[in-house]
């Protein structure tokens, strides 16, 4: 009697592929700084980039001039912000900019070399960054955090002396923290934001109270 052999089974059970790795921060800024740019960077431009942690990105590309600084660049940039904080309020998934807005253009040499100064210091920072604390970083908290940009951007577009970095910091902790998904850097950024509208407050009520008394000096 012949005895049949088991059926083996014809198809084999494709293996399970892992999704790829995160891209870091200094790894996006990288990819940014090796790209073919224009005579000009455009917001637009920067959009169309970043794919799809644009929203993170773009705001840590617009804190980097007012965190070096770059002069003049506190209004150009706090605009952009104060609506991509809007948009992230509103639970929008990619950045939208109306096209005035979008075509508003940046030196590439002085924008590229900015970038290239805080890489470095940023490819630092993130190795301390890591997925934690994820109610910081969930849809939710990303629409709170929306709000708080949109303060801080709103300060920062303000020609106030010495008042552009403390918002800038806070905003590039925040954006570090949503790329990475890290809530502890979040969190850390909010704790900044509110150092940072102190230190705006004090340093408005000092130069309004220095006015005050220059007026009173003038008309005593």
């Amino acid at each position: 009697m012949s005895h049949e052999s088991p059926t083996r089974e014809s198809a084999a059970v494709p293996a399970l592929v892992s999704p790829p790795p995160r891209r870091r921060a200094s790894e996006l800024l990288l990819d940014f700084l090796e790209h073919e740019h224009g005579r000009t960077i455009t917001l637009g431009g920067l959009v169309a980039l970043l794919g799809d942690r644009a929203f993170g990105m773009m705001l840590l590309l617009l804190a980097i001039p007012n965190v070096i600084p770059m002069p003049g660049l506190s209004t150009a940039v706090g605009i952009p912000m104060i609506l991509l904080g809007a948009q992230m309020a509103a639970g929008m998934r990619q950045p939208w900019l109306p096209r005035r807005l979008a075509s508003v253009g940046f030196d590439r040499d002085a924008f590229l070399g900015v970038v290239r100064r805080v890489h470095p210091h940023v490819a630092r920072v993130e190795r301390h960054l890591r997925p934690r604390l994820p109610q910081f970083t969930e849809a939710l908290a990303e629409r709170l955090l929306g709000l708080v940009i949109i303060v801080l951007a709103g300060v920062l577009s303000l020609p106030i002396v010495f008042g552009n970095l403390p918002p800038a910091v806070g905003i590039g902790l925040i954006a570090l923290g949503l790329i990475e998904r890290d809530g502890a850097f979040v969190l850390a950024g909010l704790v900044g934001s509110v150092l940072a509208l102190a230190f705006v407050s004090a340093v408005v009520f000092g130069l309004g109270g220095a006015a005050w008394l220059l007026v009173r000096g003038l008309f005593a």
